[in-house]
């Protein structure tokens, strides 16, 4: 494996499809002392940076414009400061690769949350020694909260096939797809086994999961890691696309305000039954269910 001069003793990798969870989590990983959060850079790369798909999709442009010159109506984030904020200008797939291989003197580890789709299955985008881990939901979940986000932001959607919408918004594979194809990669070719957490049972057993989790990637487990203060105050901290905040403020109750408002891992609710599912996810969710029972199989028993 390659070495990168002055590194963080340990470089964590977050892999997810929307809506599993992810920054509560995050959040949750923002208190491990010496810890440097880096928040969907190359989600940003994918979406809105130079070599992002925004700009290809007329009805997201007229419907979620980005950058703070064609922006000026949208509502700066709540943060106090966004000193480590990054443009989203200067997001391309390289600069985000070398940002992530950064040296980050004065940590002592480093976490980076992204969504699996973003790579483009293209491995080579994949920063050098992180430890490559999977959090994974259950698609009776994750699809209605899904759909609700997007039309939350984008109401023009709101009538839209939930497997018709673009591409931009919702990927070939529907994210499962391609968090699997690279949970592969990740055994086959960079020889890691897959560390896998289900967000039901982490909701359900958080210390038991978080423990077990921080064990396998050598980071200290401490029982503060399971509550927090509510807010966005933490994002002060992260590495992160200062329009990904601003996006969250585009409409009441923005995608990231559960995980801001949250103080712990609050217990899941029911699963749905598919008599409760809007008609038009169920086929979406019969296709994704065999690959998450797949990784399901390699989770984390709590």
């Amino acid at each position: 494996m390659d070495e990168i001069s002055n590194e963080p003793k340990r470089r964590i990798y977050l892999w997810t499809a929307p809506r599993s969870l992810a920054t509560v989590f995050t959040k949750c990983m923002s208190f491990v002392e010496g810890v440097q959060i880096i928040k969907e850079s190359i989600t940003t790369a994918h979406v809105v940076g130079p070599e992002g798909t925004a700009a290809q999709n007329g009805d997201f442009q007229k419907a979620f414009p980005v950058g703070d010159e064609a922006n000026p109506s949208i509502p700066e984030p709540k943060a106090a400061k966004l000193d480590l904020a990054f443009d989203t200008s200067k997001a391309s797939f390289q600069w985000v690769k070398e940002m992530l291989e950064s040296p980050f003197p004065g940590k002592s580890f480093v976490f980076a949350h992204d969504q699996a789709f973003s790579l483009r299955s293209n491995y080579g985008n994949l920063p050098r020694v992180f430890r490559h881990t999977f959090l994974i939901r259950n698609p009776y979940r994750l699809f209605p909260s899904w759909k609700t986000a997007i039309v939350k932001l984008m109401p023009l959607f709101i009538d839209k096939p939930f497997a018709d919408m673009p591409e931009i918004l919702v990927p070939a594979k529907f994210g499962y797809g391609e968090l699997y194809d690279l949970m592969v990669h990740v055994k086959e070719k960079l020889g890691q086994s897959p560390i896998v957490i289900d967000a039901d049972d982490l909701q359900a057993n958080p210390a038991s999961v978080l423990r077990q989790y921080c064990h396998l990637l050598g980071v200290e487990f401490k029982e503060s890691m399971l509550q927090w203060e509510a807010g966005d105050g933490v994002t002060s901290t992260w590495i992160i696309d200062k329009s990904a905040l601003q996006g969250n403020n585009m409409a009441e109750g923005g995608y990231y305000e559960n995980a801001f408002k949250s103080t712990e891992f609050y217990p899941p609710k029911e699963l749905p039954s598919r008599e409760q599912i809007d008609h038009v996810l169920l086929p979406v969710i019969d296709q994704c269910m065999p690959i998450y029972e797949k990784m399901y199989s390699m989770r984390i028993r709590p």
